[in-house]
């Protein structure tokens, strides 16, 4: 016997109408009337409500129907599945929430640290042009240029490794990253004296660490010579501008 039957037998035995089954039920008339000839069935929350109304078992009152029991089988298991998909969905909302919060406390900590450290973001214009969010230091004939992004600003997730300085003195520039991987940067702008544009990755000594494939033999070595001449100006420059950076990302 269909569930649809059985509801029926039932409903008939406590001489109810489809409307009074239905007003009990919380559903339509309608949706009475389709489970009698099958067109569809009960979910799983009226299936329950018409086993207590009917004081009888989920299993008596499913028993019997294939079609009934695969469907409830069926609403269970995407019920589960759902229930899975939300759970995920928490966790990565409140991971999103703590990260995003996380990645505020940072911004604020590194510009905590730079007003600390005296550090001047009032900024006009400077060597490296106009634009947000920039701060300048300038000691012992230094000039320090650092950018703290805001966060979501542009999609740039601000974190640690994001935080780069950038070092002038005389002709010499220096950048330095994240893991301390140390830039010069090497243009007319920067000397006259020089003939040629290029960024060397170098180490804390001021030594050309690698060679860019793209730079001709001459161009290399102009570039190892400028360096070999500055050396010991590079290794002070870079040890002060990796002090500055790390004042910044301090906790």
């Amino acid at each position: 016997m269909k569930i649809g039957d059985k509801i029926k037998e039932q409903r008939l035995k406590k001489e109810w109408t489809q409307e009074q089954l239905a007003e009990l039920l919380n559903v339509s008339r309608s949706a009475v009337s389709s489970w009698k000839v099958g067109r569809n069935y009960p979910d799983l929350e009226t299936i329950v409500a018409i086993s207590d109304l009917f004081g009888i078992s989920l299993d008596r009152l499913l028993r019997e129907d294939k079609k009934m029991t695969k469907e409830v089988s069926k609403k269970i298991r995407m019920n589960k599945v759902y229930k899975i998909i939300l759970g995920v969905l928490a966790i990565l909302t409140v991971c999103y929430l703590g990260y995003n919060q996380k990645l505020r406390m940072d911004e604020n900590r590194y510009k905590s640290n730079l007003t600390e450290n005296g550090w001047n973001n009032n900024l006009e214009r400077n060597c490296y042009g106009k634009k947000p969010n920039q701060y300048e230091l300038r000691v012992d004939g230094i000039v320090y240029w650092t950018q703290v992004l805001p966060v979501g600003m542009r999609g740039i997730p601000l974190r640690e490794d994001k935080i780069d300085v950038i070092a002038r003195k005389g002709n010499m520039v220096v950048g330095v990253k994240a893991d301390n991987m140390i830039y010069a940067y090497f243009s007319q702008d920067n000397d006259p004296s020089v003939n040629f544009i290029a960024n060397a990755k170098i180490d804390p000594e001021g030594q050309l660490l690698e060679k860019n494939p793209k730079w001709s033999k001459e161009k290399t070595e102009k570039i190892e010579s400028y360096l070999k001449k500055y050396q010991k100006d590079y290794k002070v420059l870079i040890s002060k501008t990796i002090e500055r950076r790390q004042q910044i990302v301090d906790n």
